[in-house]
């Protein structure tokens, strides 16, 4: 038998042996017991001894029993009350449990075992209800809790996303005779791709299509700063701070080092190309940027040749980045980051690469009929982020 663990019992009953022996019964099982005769003596001990459970006889002189437990539950709706009544008179027993009673038993009470057990069934029930009620507080707390922060999330997302819009160049601009034009569609509401083009000369232009490992405010962190940084180094150059002329594999060897350097645990795929409008080239290093980017001249299109790639920035401080150069003129150039495939319905990588070339050629190497091609006006939900550049020449 389940004892007692101190917990108050107020017990109502006009019939003095009843109530006694009652009493004397859960007293030797250490429950705290607290009697009264009437309603009126039972209202002040409910108001006063804050009773775990009440037991209350239904059939008190002057019928006061149901407006009793009307007032208690009004003031506690989970009050563990077991009714005791005659069995003549059930219709009571019945709108006591109505109003919320946890249990009832039938006088005389013969077996008090019985009565035990019931009171162990109550006081389970409202133990049971009282954890739920502050799970449920819990719950509510914490979910206030995740919408403020939600709230700051998405104020800091929306912080983010206008910072990397103001700071990528606005479509489309004309430098140095090439007009460049490029479209970002973010997975999420920051995007880890990064695009930026700048002119380095009267003649030149030095262009990047980067791809930054994860998705998110990480992410998007460090499109930030890889501007920052490329511009920073541009302004270095044109005030005569490098020892050596700045190209697209010097670039990605300070952006390796300085990312590594910084322990942020992220890594970039990057193409990096300047044109040159005096002698109609385009330079360029490639740091495991997947898919190539695509030529396109006399109605032909195919991806740039790469005789040597290199690792990712940020991956290996020991990777080297190497400088390819050749013809451009009366030509375009198309770059993708990688989730341009994950967006394409082909299934092979071989379809997808194939179906870019085949747009690239249909659209005859124009930004807009590309766009259109690939639908990144209307994508939403996709798995990755997608950057398109163009750049043609005029």
């Amino acid at each position: 038998m389940k004892r007692g663990d101190n917990s108050t019992v107020l017990l109502i009953d006009d019939d003095l042996v009843v109530r006694d022996s009652i009493a004397a019964f859960l007293s030797e099982l250490s429950y705290r017991i607290v009697v009264a005769s009437d309603t009126n003596e039972g209202m002040e001990a409910f108001h006063s001894a804050s009773p775990d459970l009440i037991i209350c006889d239904l059939n008190l002189a002057g019928g006061s029993a149901l407006d009793f437990l009307k007032t208690v539950f009004s003031q506690a709706s989970s009050q563990p009350v077991i009714v005791l009544s005659d069995k003549e008179v059930l219709d009571d027993v019945v709108e006591a449990m109505k109003l919320g009673a946890s249990d009832y038993l039938i006088k005389p009470v013969t077996e008090l075992i019985l009565l035990q057990l019931s009171i162990n069934s109550s006081l389970n029930k409202a133990h049971i209800i009282k954890e739920n009620e502050a799970y449920r507080k819990k719950l509510e707390s914490i979910n206030h809790e995740l919408e403020y922060n939600l709230e700051l999330f998405q104020t800091d997302q929306q912080a983010g996303r206008l910072v990397q819009i103001s700071m990528s160049p606005k479509p489309p601009q004309v430098i140095a005779g090439y007009e460049i034009n490029h479209r970002v569609v973010p997975s999420l509401y920051l995007s880890g791709d990064s695009i930026d083009y700048a002119a380095v000369s009267k003649h030149s232009v030095l262009f990047y299509l980067a791809d930054v490992s994860g998705h998110g405010s990480s992410s998007a962190f460090i499109t930030i700063l890889l501007r920052f940084r490329t511009e920073q180094m541009l302004r270095e150059q044109s005030k005569g701070r490098f020892s050596k002329k700045l190209t697209p594999p010097l670039i990605l060897s300070r952006l390796n080092k300085e990312l590594i350097d910084a322990g942020l645990d992220k890594h970039i795929t990057m193409f990096v190309g300047l044109l040159n409008r005096k002698d109609n080239t385009l330079t360029y290093s490639v740091a495991a940027h997947h898919p190539l980017p695509v030529i396109y001249k006399e109605g032909k299109a195919s991806f740039i040749e790469v005789k040597r790639s290199s690792f990712p920035v940020g991956l290996l401080a020991e990777a080297e980045y190497f400088e390819e150069t050749i013809p451009f003129e009366k030509a375009s150039l198309t770059l993708c980051s990688d989730g341009i495939l994950e967006a394409l319905p082909q299934t092979t990588l071989e379809e997808k690469e194939k179906r870019i070339l085949e747009v690239v050629e249909q659209s005859g190497g124009e930004f807009q009929p590309i766009r259109e091609a690939f639908g990144l006006k209307n994508l939403k939900n996709i798995p990755d982020d997608i950057a398109v550049m163009n750049i043609s020449d005029l």
